[in-house]
């Protein structure tokens, strides 16, 4: 029976609850819905659900699933039981592996086949998840999905015949010289057969001996650098050509016995039987059944809680001075998108921040929807949000809740991108759409190695701790966790999730969903905001503490900060005073704010700078306007103001003939036209002089951040109870309708993708129908290589050539009986 039939028949046979588990550990099964069970096995089988499977596998699922894969070569692909198993993983017992068995069964990556499949079963206890003796087989394309290399060892010799031009006559001389020493090999007539003598000799524990006894002095160390990466460099001092005996250079003898195989000039793969035989004829040397038990050093919660609260009330200052009106803000994007260095310096100086600070507050405050993109101008402006968020809890709540949903990377600015350039602030290069998923299991992790440390004090995770328990979590993922684990933990640090390296009572919160009991806990934390400051003689002003976020906006429109620290000093200034003016405010609603708020009387000196700068604002006045109007009918000015469409234009009277407009003038135009007139357009350039340039068009606006608040989407595999359950009831529809056939083209070709395996695993020649070019149907006799990339590899008997066949050409596929070479 077809494996992916097998696997439909034995979906059906579970329980709805066996089901719906299944649905939700791999909800891209029913994303979209399948109709019957054998659509559902032969998506279950395909390459790109089981590598996704695969990255949610921990240490020891992966583990077992790759020994399965691994040791059912071993067996022809006919299953593989516990007690061998156990074997080949360092001697883990049936009551270990069986669970793990389970549950990868459960997941559907692996059958479990009835006994009449697979032949008598072994004796072994079990836990009574299973039958005695159960055997299993991988699923589908799991080989294509855990790659060349699983569990770290090489391709089989066989394989590497076939894809190595010129190793097979190589491995027949290794052949004859591994008879020399004195080991019995069958015949080996052609390569292929020699690569299988050759991995039986090396898999036989004397027969290994003898080798490595004959092997010059280095081969061993060498072999042992390989167990763990297969392919390896050889410089080329270390190749001095084959030579018999003890004299060799390791590399060329064990290419000339066939214990490496030469991929090109500079590199050589292990082979897997010789990786397995290295590291002891197994596939693992244990199981790694329980995560990594870090050594965590101690933390007192004083100095936690005291790094962790001062980290927070230091990141809504600075947000806070970020996103005050008249603050460095708007931020002007370049045309490529994200913020250039310059405006990133001129941040970093007005903020007086050390310079990686600056790109974290501007994507942290992205991110929080308290900085949007207006695709006007293209820059980057507070929003309505930053307005909302006036005491510190409010901020502190949008700041962890867009953290949390944000999918970037803040900690990748400044960093390289594969094509060399720099990454920018707010650039959608930065775009990591795995971040929040990254960012939720790095407080799991914390959490679980918070529960597991002994004493009093705290425990203090370092990013390396934290990456080691993730990756065993989830191992396929660890080059992702190495790379966003570090940046990810000193952004919770600057939020106060951590303190000392040490996960605070907030971060608990936080990881529990409970946000609004954090932003409380925080409130409680810091400590009471000042509502007064000390204004000085020599027009400076000194908040005794952290101002209240409503004055600190509204002093940062008259002064500018100078220092760092909740005790920040403030200067006073002509240029400091004009955006409180530019706002909108005079010299009489300055000096109240400044006596109300200042716990000292006001110095002569500022009063009349104030006053002053006051008197001298407003002379010369700036507008801005995209069209003009001249004429000496006074009555077409009148007629026009008193258009109501014409407020919508922004239209202005300057003089008593003369009216500007924000509109353009083809907008002006049409009203113009409308109320009856016939205007002309002017040209007023002089002759001989160069015509007025038109406006450059605005920068493209950056692709990385929403202009409004940003949150995160579902992800594209999330899927809900409901779903769930409704696709449970059409699939137990569809068994009541089953037609005895794989659905849809989807499992169509998954059957002839199976068919094709099964021959190039039995060396059979198939009976293969395609489509060429023109749409015609073509039946040849073909033996199959392999399968890989959406092409098969096939050999011509007929023409004695090798060609490519198209899998989406390939109409039927029929393995012809009798004809197998093994």
């Amino acid at each position: 029976m077809s494996a992916i039939r097998a696997l439909a028949d034995e979906l059906a046979a579970r329980s709805d609850s066996d089901l719906r588990s299944l649905l939700s550990a791999r909800p891209d099964l029913s994303l979209p819905p399948v109709p019957d069970f054998p659509a559902l096995a032969a998506r279950a089988s395909t390459r790109a659900s089981l590598q996704r499977a695969l990255e949610n596998l921990t240490e020891p699922q992966l583990q077992v699933l790759e020994a399965v894969l691994i040791a059912a070569e071993d067996t022809g692909g006919t299953g593989v039981d516990a007690a061998t198993l156990g074997a080949v993983l360092g001697g883990a017992e049936p009551p270990v592996l069986e669970p793990v068995l389970a549950q990868l069964t459960a997941r559907a990556l692996l059958q479990a086949p009835p006994v009449s499949q697979v032949g008598k079963p072994k004796d072994g206890a079990t836990n009574g998840s299973t039958p005695a003796g159960t055997c299993y087989v991988p699923v589908g394309a799991l080989a294509e999905a855990l790659g060349p290399y699983p569990a770290g060892l090489g391709r089989p010799l066989e394989t590497l015949v076939r894809v190595l031009p010129g190793f097979g006559g190589q491995l027949l001389e290794a052949a004859g010289r591994v008879r020399s020493l004195g080991i019995a090999l069958g015949p080996t007539p052609d390569p292929e057969a020699a690569a299988h003598e050759l991995s039986g000799a090396v898999g036989r524990p004397t027969d290994w001996n003898v080798l490595l006894a004959a092997a010059p002095t280095g081969a061993a160390e060498l072999l042992e650098r390989l167990a763990g990466a297969p392919v390896g460099v050889v410089p080329a001092a270390a190749r001095a050509g084959y030579r018999p005996g003890p004299a060799a250079a390791p590399v060329d003898w064990l290419l000339g016995h066939g214990l490496l195989a030469p991929l090109d000039i500079a590199h050589v793969e292990l082979p897997r039987s010789v990786g397995r035989a290295v590291r002891g004829h197994r596939i693992a040397a244990s199981l790694q059944a329980a995560p990594p038990d870090p050594d965590l050093r101690p933390v007192r919660p004083a100095v936690r809680d005291n790094a962790a609260h001062s980290a927070v009330a230091e990141t809504l200052r600075l947000v806070d001075a970020l996103l005050a009106p008249g603050g460095p803000t708007p931020v002007a994007t370049l045309r490529s998108g994200g913020v250039g260095v310059r405006e990133v310096k001129r941040l970093t100086e007005a903020l007086q921040v050390e310079p990686a600070a600056t790109p974290w507050l501007l994507e942290l405050a992205a991110g929080a929807g308290l900085l949007g993109l207006d695709v006007d101008d293209s820059r980057w402006k507070p929003t309505g949000a930053a307005a909302a968020a006036g005491d510190r809890e409010a901020l502190w709540l949008a700041l962890a809740d867009g953290w949390l949903d944000l999918e970037r990377a803040p900690a990748m600015v400044g960093t390289r991108s594969p094509d060399g350039a720099t990454i920018n602030a707010l650039a959608a290069e930065a775009s990591r759409p795995d971040a929040p998923r990254v960012r939720r299991r790095v407080l799991d992790a914390a959490v679980e190695l918070t529960a597991e440390h002994d004493g009093a004090a705290a425990a203090g995770i370092d990013a390396s701790s934290l990456t080691a328990r993730l990756a065993w979590h989830q191992p396929r993922l660890r080059r992702r966790f190495e790379r966003l684990v570090p940046g990810i933990l000193a952004e919770a640090e600057a939020l106060g999730l951590f303190g000392g390296g040490a996960l605070t009572p907030i971060g608990e919160l936080v990881q529990q969903d409970r946000l609004p009991e954090a932003a409380a806990a925080v409130r409680e934390a810091l400590p009471a905001p000042v509502s007064h400051f000390v204004v000085q003689a020599d027009l400076t002003a000194v908040a005794p503490g952290y101002l209240d976020p409503a004055v600190a906006r509204e002093l940062l429109l008259l002064a500018a900060p100078e220092g760092r620290g909740p005790a920040t000093t403030y200067r006073f200034s002509p240029a400091s005073i004009r955006p409180a003016l530019d706002a909108g405010q005079d010299a009489k609603s300055i000096l109240a704010f400044l006596t109300r708020h200042s716990a000292t009387d006001l110095p002569q000196a500022l009063t009349y700078l104030v006053e002053d700068t006051a008197a001298r604002y407003g002379a010369l006045r700036v507008g801005s306007a995209g069209s003009y109007l001249r004429t000496d009918d006074d009555a077409a000015v009148e007629a026009l103001l008193a258009d109501p469409r014409a407020a919508a234009l922004g239209v202005v009277k300057l003089a008593p003939t003369v009216v500007a407009a924000r509109a353009g003038a083809d907008e002006l135009t049409a009203l113009l036209r409308d109320l009856g007139y016939t205007p002309a357009p002017e040209h007023p350039t002089p002759s001989g002089s160069a015509p007025p340039q038109a406006p450059a068009p605005p920068s493209a606006p950056s692709p990385a951040l929403p202009a409004g608040p940003a949150r995160t989407r579902s992800g594209p595999w999330s899927i809900t109870e409901e779903e769930i359950a409704a696709q449970v009831v059409s699939l137990r529809a569809g068994a009541r309708q089953a037609s005895g056939r794989v659905a849809g083209p989807e499992g169509e070709t998954l059957l002839g993708l199976e068919t094709l395996r099964t021959a190039i695993r039995q060396r059979s020649p198939v009976r293969l129908g395609t489509a060429d070019s023109q749409g015609n149907a073509v039946r040849q006799v073909l033996v199959p290589l392999s399968v890989s990339g959406g092409r098969v590899r096939v050999f011509d008997p007929v023409r004695q050539v090798e060609k490519v066949v198209s899998v989406h050409r390939v109409m039927d596929v029929e393995i012809i009986e009798g004809t197998s070479d093994g």
